[in-house]
């Protein structure tokens, strides 16, 4: 017999649920329903619905508080292909995101050069010197490398473009974790300051090319990995 693929129902009751919040209109703080209401709604069992929210929850999605309900934590939009829910999937899965990460990325670049005033020029620098002092300590840089790349999205000036970008938070994260992926996070940490200087200097072609080399060392992991 072929066994039954529990990571597919899963994803299949994510993508209910990310249904469900765009086709209600459910905005970041809304409640979703009781796990009782879900569980019966989808025809499932409580533990394989827990199982996806966990999902969920460690992908920055919603948040689940005891005793209070689950809440929307970014934008679900059932029109958006909801990239976040195939990341932890097979190495093509993984690299199609990469794909879309790169050209995205690099439209973002585009449109915050275009827009970015002196004032954000010093906050992204603010940013950048927060994610060295953190690097030069060994302290865990995640979030400020989040803060700087998440600066970047949002000088973009495109909501729905932020709002993808964001939702791929998890899986930038654990690439460029140190703990997790200690060899190519230490490869990449120059990559910051490089990235400031292109713009900086509104330079939008050098800034596509640092995008590349970065992205191009992270396929190569991606790979490796697998």
């Amino acid at each position: 017999m072929k066994p039954i693929n529990r990571v597919k129902l899963t994803e299949s009751i994510m993508e209910a649920i990310v249904e469900y919040a765009s086709s209600n209109d459910l905005k970041v703080g809304d409640r979703l329903p009781s796990e009782r209401e879900l569980s019966s709604a989808l025809k499932v069992s409580r533990p394989l619905l827990r199982e996806a929210l966990r999902k969920m929850e460690s992908l920055n999605l919603i948040e689940v508080l005891p005793g209070k309900g689950t809440f929307i934590k970014v934008p679900l939009k059932d029109n958006m292909s909801y990239l976040v829910l195939h990341i932890d999937e097979e190495k093509d899965k993984v690299l199609e995101v990469l794909k879309i990460r790169r050209a995205l990325e690099k439209l973002a670049l585009e449109e915050a050069i275009k827009n970015i005033t002196d004032d954000e020029i010093k906050e992204l620098e603010r940013r950048v010197n927060l994610l060295e002092e953190k690097q030069r300590r060994g302290d865990d840089s995640r979030e400020e490398n989040w803060a700087f790349h998440s600066l970047i999205y949002r000088l973009a000036g495109n909501k729905l473009l932020f709002d993808i970008l964001d939702g791929l938070k998890e899986f930038h994260l654990f690439w460029e974790d140190p703990l997790e992926c200690p060899s190519f996070a230490e490869k990449t940490y120059f990559f910051h300051r490089e990235l400031f200087k292109c713009i900086e200097e509104r330079d939008l072609k050098r800034a596509h090319a640092v995008t590349d080399k970065l992205l191009d060392m992270l396929e190569g992991e991606i790979k490796k990995s697998y």
